[in-house]
């Protein structure tokens, strides 16, 4: 059953695989079909960095992906006091893409993280308005194409000298052409590929926070 059904994922069957959902929901906890569904996503992610997998491929991925968690979003039940931390995201200005940070964004919430979305093309000063205003844990920059670096750096630099509490403030970006040297250059405290690892990430950071 968790075979045909990551099998299906990956093979990006996506009929296949929420009809899947639909009928494992009545026999499974839904937790555990998630989690298969994550193992789906790393699969995905490897052969895209194998380069066996394209963009197009990630992308019809992350719409079954979406369309699976809103079937299992009546199944997650967290309450309040179960919030880890507040996560603020948006795709940096003049970048429409959103793949990666739809699917992350519905990692975290599952987890129990409280997502502020602010969208794709985000500016700088908006940035800077919604940090003043939701005071998250963490802000996450998400950028697909190579001219997103400048944004991301524009904006990390301009909340830091404008907010009170940067101290308090992690950094974190995403895209595929993330490295350790854009990290550096831009002032991020961390950087992912993928939302997977970006997970990971997220929830050692908030562990020392």
């Amino acid at each position: 059953m968790r075979e045909e059904l990551i099998n299906a994922m990956v093979e990006l069957e996506d009929d296949l695989v929420l009809n899947l959902v639909k009928d494992q929901l009545e026999k499974r906890d839904p937790l555990e079909i998630f989690e298969d569904l994550k193992t789906s996503l790393i699969k995905i992610g490897d052969l895209f960095e194998a380069e066996e997998y394209f963009l197009s491929d990630l992308i019809i991925a992350a719409d079954t992906f979406k369309e699976a968690s809103k079937l299992m979003e009546p199944y997650f039940t967290k309450k309040q006091d179960e919030v880890k931390g507040k996560i603020l995201i948006g795709t940096v200005e003049g970048d429409m893409h959103d793949i990666g940070k739809n699917i992350i964004i519905t990692l975290l919430r599952s987890e129990g993280f409280e997502v502020v979305d602010l969208g794709i093309d985000v500016s700088a000063t908006e940035f800077l308005e919604a940090v003043k205003i939701n005071h998250p844990n963490i802000v996450a920059l998400s950028g697909l194409l190579t001219s997103s670096k400048e944004p991301m750096k524009k904006t990390i630099e301009l909340i830091k000298k404008e907010y009170k509490d940067t101290e308090k403030l992690i950094f974190i970006v995403g895209g595929v052409a993330i490295n350790e040297d854009w990290i550096k250059d831009i002032g991020a405290n961390y950087g992912t590929t993928n939302a997977i690892n970006g997970l990971k990430i997220i929830n050692d950071a908030i562990k020392n926070f």
